[in-house]
């Protein structure tokens, strides 16, 4: 089974963007503190896709942290008292005091990602969203998204807390921060065909109605000119103006430029569609 775009999104910044020992550690923060109720208690399980968890059991190995995986969660021993958790704590409060520099904030979301995140298929929407365990998680990510500029709309759910956002330009630029450019890529190739198929759509409904337009004008034209030639009043039109009925009664479905083709001389557009507007308005003299 082919992986969500989700995923793939997550497996990429678990490989590509954790190679420095800062990047994997400020990371691994913002997958702790972001699968937190409490942010004071560290938790000791944490959820992860099963094609993601050999990577972060590698990542967690290179801090120094035993876990295992089963059943879709990390069981995570003794984090409580790790370097890593001191670290976590740190972060945390620089987040909370408005001292989160940008890097950090790029890295802390990547973490976050990977357990609390989740990325729609651009094919179908557009949009990012993390749901949290608890209201300090929240602030944590509201904070690094600050940081980053990136607008977002916080909500409670079923006891939890959703922080998300759905504008194109934020989502690709999310995408970037974390450190998926493959993901950042395959998302604007894919927006850019469906802003081109957008305006395809637009084109053609606005052609139909254009179209739609000029048929009702043409076929109320056409009854205004029949109503002239069947009331004996043809006679009253001058010698051009009969010309112009005959061909427009007699070639329903032609042009302005066709009709003014068949007129003797012929005549432009222009001047076909002023003597059959005369018609209309003779016919519309007779009441």
């Amino acid at each position: 089974m082919e992986d969500s775009f989700s995923v793939k999104v997550k497996i990429e910044t678990a490989t590509k963007a954790v190679k420095k020992p800062v990047q994997r550690r400020t990371a691994l923060c913002g997958l702790l503190l972001s699968s937190c109720a409490d942010i004071a208690k560290p938790s000791d399980e944490l959820k992860i896709p099963e094609r993601l968890s050999e990577l972060i059991l590698q990542l967690l190995e290179m801090e120094g942290i035993k876990s295992s995986y089963s059943k879709g969660k990390i069981k995570i021993n003794n984090i409580a008292s790790s370097d890593l958790w001191n670290n976590c704590q740190v972060l945390f409060q620089n987040a909370m005091n408005g001292k989160l520099t940008n890097e950090d904030a790029r890295r802390i979301l990547r973490g976050a990602f990977w357990s609390t995140g989740y990325c729609s298929d651009p094919l179908k929407n557009y949009r990012i969203e993390f749901l949290l365990p608890g209201p300090e998680a929240a602030s944590l990510i509201a904070s690094a998204l600050n940081v980053l500029s990136i607008h977002h709309i916080k909500k409670e759910r079923g006891g939890n807390t959703a922080v998300y956002f759905k504008n194109g330009d934020d989502v690709s630029d999310f995408l970037g921060y974390i450190g998926s450019p493959t993901g950042m890529m395959e998302f604007e190739n894919i927006r850019a065909g469906k802003d081109i198929n957008s305006k395809v759509i637009r084109a053609v409904n606005c052609d139909k109605g254009n179209t739609k337009r000029l048929a009702e004008a043409a076929a109320a034209r056409n009854e205004l000119i029949t109503k002239v030639m069947e009331s004996g009043m043809a006679g009253k039109l001058s010698p051009e103006l009969r010309e112009a009925a005959k061909a427009h009664m007699e070639n329903p479905g032609a042009s302005l430029a066709e009709l003014g083709k068949m007129m003797d001389p012929p005549i432009g557009k222009s001047g076909m569609r002023h003597r059959l507007d005369k018609i209309a308005e003779f016919a519309k003299d007779l009441g």
